[in-house]
């Protein structure tokens, strides 16, 4: 997308965020093992969440201007550069560091 397709497509999000959900403390509490225990992964819901995914088309998004502009410019420079597939390398690595039980769970369970 343009940049002016882009401003258009999402407006003015960056004025209307929250200061609350921006906030740095929020991001950490929400991937603290107090809110998301994996400990004692469940089972059930490792096979409903792999069910959703292969039953449905699941995209993740995310907003990061940073993020944007680097690939953009990476899609720009290297020929037949990905920017799907080089995020969901990026995603898929750091969630293996940082819930290794859990994605392997999940791919065993994928093997099925």
């Amino acid at each position: 997308m343009t940049g002016d397709l882009m401003d258009k497509v999402f407006g003015d999000i960056k004025t209307k965020k929250s200061d609350a959900l921006s906030d740095k403390s929020l991001i950490k509490k929400t991937l603290s093992e107090d809110t998301l225990s994996l400990n004692v992964l469940n089972p059930k819901l490792i096979d409903e969440a792999i069910e959703a995914a292969n039953s449905k088309r699941r995209m993740i998004g995310v907003w990061s201007p940073v993020i944007a502009a680097a690939m953009w410019y990476l899609k720009g420079t290297i020929p037949r550069f990905s920017i799907s597939e080089v995020a969901a390398h990026w995603i898929e690595e750091g969630l293996e560091r940082d819930y290794p039980e859990l994605v392997k769970k999940i791919k065993e369970g994928m093997k099925k």
